[in-house]
């Protein structure tokens, strides 16, 4: 197939909106029930602000080695679409045993723990059911979360004014939803950024 520039601008701005574009899920128990959460891949502040304080290889090593039995499994559930009965019930009883943040902090660091932190609350995103759900709420909850209520609420508008709200909620609370946010973030903006965006 030819390919349609004679410059690389405009290709690399197609990468750039599948960047911006891209988001997943990441299950996470709170309080005994198990939670989705959405995230986009980390732009350059935070990706740069958690690589300078924690090298790759000393994350990849951290991935590999570093952590807990017990939090190795809770990450590999966490990334799991489809969880059995069994694994939703390990999920949960996981998250209560481990403790990610003081694990990350007795191997990493603090200021990589910190950073990973910053970078869980910057990348979070509203799911399709998050978004959809504020388009069905009566007015109150509504402007609780969006402020202003557009005259119009579609998908797009909501998803923009829904983000800020969950980077404010996420800010001061008791779980680790942001450390797990930032460390699933910051493997895939990683991975894209060495492999492309894969065909799916």
């Amino acid at each position: 197939m030819t390919d349609q520039y004679n410059g690389d601008f405009l290709r690399a701005d197609e990468k750039i909106e599948q960047g911006n574009g891209w988001t997943d899920t990441l299950t996470i128990p709170i309080a005994g029930d198990k939670m989705e959460f959405g995230f986009g891949l980390l732009d350059e502040r935070p990706r740069q602000m958690v690589q300078s304080t924690l090298p790759l290889d000393e994350f990849r090593d951290y991935q590999q080695g570093g952590m807990s039995d017990e939090q190795e499994r809770l990450m590999e559930l966490q990334r799991k679409n489809d969880l059995s009965d069994e694994e939703e019930q390990e999920l949960v009883e996981l998250a209560q045993e481990v403790n990610p943040e003081e694990e990350g902090r007795d191997t990493l660091g603090d200021d990589a723990v910190d950073a990973l932190m910053d970078a869980g609350k910057h990348a979070i995103e509203p799911t399709d059911g998050d978004i959809q759900d504020i388009i069905n709420a009566d007015p109150a909850t509504q402007e609780k979360v969006l402020g202003e209520v557009p005259q119009h609420l579609d998908h797009d508008t909501v998803r923009e004014k829904m983000k800020p709200y969950m980077e404010e909620r996420i800010e001061e609370q008791p779980f680790p939803i942001k450390f797990h946010i930032g460390q699933r973030a910051f493997m895939e903006t990683i991975a894209v950024q060495g492999n492309g965006f894969q065909e799916t």
